[in-house]
């Protein structure tokens, strides 16, 4: 009757709201963060030591002079790959500042294979994209894992020191608008962009000491908490309106 489509029609509205309305709270969130992130990256925010006192100055650091690179799996063909040992995969790392480890592939490695494996702290980074403001995106690997590899199309970054780099820090270090823009301009090449290690040793850093880095840390995880709660919530209120024109539809 008309009056229950009409009924149907107002709830229906209403989830279709509160999803809207939690997209624009998510959206508001990760402009926030983007504006913090970058005010404090270029130091126009600065935390306070325990004491309520300054941090010492920054200090700027080549990559080549804090870590070490290392290279991905070699010598692989297709039918390696689909069971095996746990390795990290590119969208891994394209697709979050910090490695989900519940998304490893898999891939054969034979005994005696001498291949590099991830460690905590490690930075990960793309080498090759199709735009030049892909390339060297980097992640993040913050657990502890065994015999875990590396895919081909990507290289790490191993820290010396994990408290002159925290590796929490590092996360959002790498993924700020500062370390960007050096980045993007090492993107070579005309319709596949490919980025050089060599170069990228050679770009230098801003490094606050650890006890600043972790209180930076600490904050920014705390935003992107807030945005994936949101996401949950989203993806929930979709779940059940999906499940709802379900059951009165079919």
């Amino acid at each position: 009757s008309l009056p229950e489509q009409q009924k149907i029609a107002s709830f229906l509205t209403a989830v279709d709201e509160r999803i809207q309305l939690l997209q624009k709270k998510k959206a508001k969130q990760e402009e926030y963060k983007k504006g913090v992130m970058q005010k404090l990256f270029c130091q126009e925010i600065r935390f306070k030591d325990e004491n309520g006192n300054d941090f010492p100055d920054w200090k700027e650091k080549k990559l080549e002079a804090i870590g070490n690179t290392y290279n991905g799996l070699t010598g692989k063909t297709k039918d390696d790959f689909g069971e095996g040992k746990p390795y990290v995969q590119y969208m891994q790392i394209f697709n979050n500042s910090k490695i989900n480890i519940e998304d490893f592939g898999l891939v054969k490695i034979d005994k005696g294979e001498n291949q590099s494996k991830v460690q905590y702290g490690d930075v990960l980074f793309t080498t090759s994209s199709e735009t030049p403001n892909e390339i060297g995106t980097a992640s993040v690997l913050l657990n502890g894992v065994d015999d875990v590899y590396l895919n081909s199309f990507c290289f790490g970054f191993r820290p010396i020191s994990l408290t002159e780099l925290v590796p929490e820090f590092a996360r959002y270090l790498f993924r700020s608008e500062l370390f960007r823009r050096e980045i993007i301009k090492l993107a070579q090449g005309s319709t596949r962009f490919n980025m050089s290690k060599v170069e990228l040793m050679k770009l230098v850093v801003l490094l606050p000491i650890e006890a600043e880095q972790k209180k930076m840390a600490a904050f920014l995880n705390s935003l992107d908490e807030s945005i994936e709660s949101f996401t949950a919530e989203i993806d929930g209120t979709l779940e059940y309106k999906k499940g709802l024109l379900q059951k009165m539809f079919v």
